[in-house]
């Protein structure tokens, strides 16, 4: 056939796609397409499917945070409408609740070790290892909340005693299919380290509600959490509670005393609008179902303007991102069609010629991958020297602290000095390294995304090479990608929870030493506690360094293989399209004319689906 039955390559059009509204209908109807059309369209389908389920778990993943006793459990039963979260009346473990939407109410609990999850489904079943269910649907919410209270409060589960790392409750609840609601422990409780388990998880929400309540006025340790956390959370609002309690002037001085201290002491901006509420009467308006004392309650606000909003505006830049990808692939397969058009249509010695040509081009670009590869090897070296060397210069530091606390414990127990010494430095520990856990790890963070944001560039210009080189080559339509995410830090929300090493090791003195001066038997024991401290740091350093390393192997590994993955995928889009092409078109002649046609319907269907994205083909 002549080379002038297909169009000449449009230059590639910079003007930006549009998201279509059915995005999740193009991507189901298209990924349907791609499964019949055989295996070498396989890979767009599994794209696809990909993608949607991205796009259809893209919840907003909202923290809740409080002091004790603000009112922080019953704001979220009053947005769920229904009394599922125990009270804070003794302080929680430093563990979080993710609460989110599905049909039945359900509780998993998950562990640190290898252990199955327990289950707490909401009807009636028999009993497993890992499945357990409550004794009848009409106590089941009462029966949910008392389970619940069984692995997340330090009453029932002290110091986390059982090793669970998280627990999801699912709920019916209409507001959980936009948003996930996340509840942590109380913070200002003796459990220092709870604290800082909860300031190393806010970066991976998406905003936080920070909660304060009118009696008592914001305190001392609430405005120190407020100005820990303002950097850490990409969102933060703020909510005043039991405003029930007060007369329409006191509650607008208690907002304005709240706004002052927001901004003078905290930083925040003055305009920053407070939501005042009282949760228990949301609560009270949910359970008798009554909507005008939910509009008094105030959460109707919260409800409207604050987490819908927040949660829409998530899925607009979600499926902006996902809508990018999903234009990209039917780029690819565009691509892919064409040059299997080509492949049949150019007679066969000038197929071979440009084949031969692109087999070069090829050869060109596993080079520059290999190149490429060993940059991000090169990247890697330079993060963990970064690591090692922060990690390094905390021992000293870390050492004087620990010995200085120890000393002061010693001097103030001189009938019991090394006990006294020892608690205090093991209740020290937990707290710092949790604390140093948040900072190297955004140190790790900010190191890699400065080194793979550069590197999936390079990434990026090598596949579009191909993909322009074969158009190019085959003079074929061709449409510029939209160009792809480069790396950035996008985890799903969890709960880190480390043990760090607070436990001395026995050292027994001798009988004998009891007959010793008190002064020397003083400096035997300084010696034994500057001993055990050393042990005590060394170990706990390493399990930090250790952990971190390992976090940013997984990274960089995760990282090379997805850009690998990518390359491949195009190649075997073109080069390995058009020789595949050419192998069929040998051995099966007589197919070729049903082989175009079907293939031409295929590229009219593509042009159909790129204009849904603003794209003529």
């Amino acid at each position: 056939m002549a080379e002038s039955s297909t169009p000449p390559p449009p230059s590639p059009e910079q003007t930006p796609i549009v998201v279509p509204e059915n995005l999740v209908t193009v991507l189901r109807t298209e990924r349907h397409r791609f499964e019949t059309m055989g295996a070498r369209y396989a890979v767009h389908a599994s794209r696809l499917a990909e993608l949607e389920k991205r796009l259809m778990e893209g919840r907003f993943h909202l923290a809740v945070l409080g002091q004790v006793k603000r009112g922080k459990s019953t704001l979220l039963n009053a947005l769920l409408g229904e009394d599922i979260l125990p009270s804070a009346v003794v302080p929680l473990t430093a563990i979080p609740t993710f609460i989110r939407y599905g049909a039945e109410r359900t509780l998993r609990v998950r562990y640190n070790d290898s252990r199955p999850d327990t289950v707490v489904e909401d009807e009636l079943m028999q009993c497993s290892e890992d499945k357990i269910q409550p004794a009848s649907h009409h106590s089941g919410i009462r029966w949910l909340q008392e389970h619940l209270t069984l692995y997340v409060t330090e009453e029932e589960n002290p110091e986390n005693q059982k090793g669970v790392r998280e627990v999801e409750i699912t709920l019916p609840a209409p507001i959980l299919r936009d948003v996930v609601l996340i509840d942590t422990p109380g913070i200002g409780s003796v459990y220092r380290h709870n604290t800082e388990g909860t300031l190393n998880f806010l970066p991976q929400c998406d905003a936080a509600l920070f909660l304060v309540s009118a009696d008592p006025p914001i305190t001392e340790v609430e405005v120190a959490f407020l100005r820990e956390i303002k950097d850490r959370v990409a969102r933060l609002f703020f909510v005043l509670n039991k405003v029930d309690y007060l007369t329409g002037d006191e509650k607008e001085t208690a907002l304005a005393f709240f706004r002052t201290v927001l901004n003078s002491v905290a930083s925040i901006d003055p305009g920053q609008h407070i939501f005042a509420v009282s949760a228990k009467k949301g609560l009270l308006a949910k359970e008798a179902n009554d909507t005008r004392l939910w509009d008094e309650s105030g959460l109707q606000e919260v409800s409207d303007h604050l987490i819908l909003f927040l949660a829409s505006e998530k899925n607009r830049v979600l499926r902006e991102a996902i809508g990018k990808k999903v234009f990209n692939v039917f780029c690819d397969a565009e691509l892919q069609t064409h040059l299997n058009i080509r492949a049949l249509e150019l007679p066969l010695s000038e197929l071979e010629s440009r084949l031969s040509l692109f087999d070069k081009k090829i050869a060109e670009v596993e080079q520059q991958r290999l190149h490429a590869q060993d940059i991000l090897l090169g990247d890697r070296k330079r993060v963990y020297d970064t690591i090692e060397m922060y990690v390094k210069d905390l021992r000293i530091p870390l050492k004087d602290r620990l010995s200085k606390i120890a000393e002061d414990a010693m001097a103030a127990s001189p009938h019991t000095p090394e006990k006294a010494a020892q608690d205090a430095v093991a209740g020290t520990i937990p707290g710092w390294f949790e604390h140093e856990l948040g900072s190297i790890t955004a140190m790790a963070d900010r190191e890699m995304t400065v080194r793979l944001r550069e590197q999936g560039k390079r990434a990026e210009t090598l596949i579009e090479s191909v993909r322009k080189g074969a158009a190019e080559l085959f003079e074929i339509p061709y449409h510029a990608p939209s160009g792809e995410e480069v790396y950035h830090l996008v985890r799903k929300p969890y709960w880190v929870d480390h043990e760090w090493e607070s436990t001395f090791s026995p050292v027994s003195s001798a009988m004998m030493e009891r007959l010793l001066p008190g002064p020397l038997r003083q400096s035997r024991a300084k010696n034994r506690m500057k001993h055990q401290i050393d042990i005590l740091v060394m170990r706990n350093l390493e399990n930090l360094r250790y952990e971190t390393l390992q976090s940013i192997d997984a990274a960089f590994l995760q990282y090379s293989s997805t850009l690998d993955a990518n390359l491949r995928l195009t190649i075997d889009a073109t080069h390995g399209a058009v020789r595949a092409a050419m192998e069929r078109r040998k051995e099966h002649a007589g197919e070729t004319a049903e082989r175009l046609a079907r293939l031409y319907q295929v590229a009219g269907e593509l042009r159909e689906v790129l204009q849904l994205f603003g794209k003529a083909g």
